[in-house]
């Protein structure tokens, strides 16, 4: 059984360390963030630490096995209700983009552009990332995560839009009313826009 719950204070760096895990061999990550590059797997936990960071804490979800502790899946999330960055986030971006170095962040930003033209009309969710411990892989966990928050977004009758950067996850989103709605080329290749109706099924 697994257990989803909104993330600690002091959680940041382990649900960071989750995603940091769950993307390494992730094709579109590579284009982000080199294999070969030099400490990339401290860019990789800068730059989930600062996407944490940026979102609002009862937006970000972290999975736990029944009766335990460690944290086995991650999903952050942007929602609709906007408001200025939390505290600590605006540090925690700039840290990031130093780690990264500046081939990085212009891959970013270039994804980021890719991207722009599929979100759909607010107000609306964007899935920003989803991972799951190599060790949890599975058992459950991004489906419990999936189906808790969107449970909630489903309360609230909007849309959800997220990025699938594998077939795998591909067929997974479909499973919980998800559509593709474009390939993003370029650095984003083999990356899918997707968008779910409010309160579909």
């Amino acid at each position: 059984m697994i257990r989803v719950q909104s993330i600690g204070a002091n959680e940041v760096e382990a649900a960071a360390r989750v995603l940091t895990g769950a993307f390494a061999d992730d094709p579109v990550m590579a284009r982000l963030v080199r294999p070969q590059a030099r400490s990339r797997r401290a860019k990789l936990q800068a730059l989930f630490r600062s996407a944490i960071l940026l979102a609002r804490p009862q937006d970000v979800d972290v999975a736990r096995r029944e009766g335990a502790d460690e944290i086995v899946g991650t999903a952050v999330w942007s929602s609709p209700a906007g408001g200025g960055p939390p505290r600590g986030a605006l540090w925690a971006s700039l840290r990031a983009a130093w780690e990264l170095g500046p081939r990085s962040v212009l891959a970013l930003a270039r994804y980021d552009r890719a991207v722009r033209p599929f979100r759909p009309r607010p107000p609306f969710w964007h899935l920003v990332d989803i991972g799951v411990s190599p060790s949890a892989q599975g058992l459950g966990v991004g489906k419990a995560l999936l189906g808790h928050r969107l449970g909630i977004i489903d309360e609230h009758g909007e849309a959800a839009f997220l990025e699938a950067t594998t077939q795998q996850s591909r067929r997974l989103y479909e499973s919980f009313g998800f559509e593709a709605h474009g390939a993003l080329g370029g650095v984003t290749a083999g990356a899918t826009a997707m968008r779910r109706s409010p309160a579909a099924r």
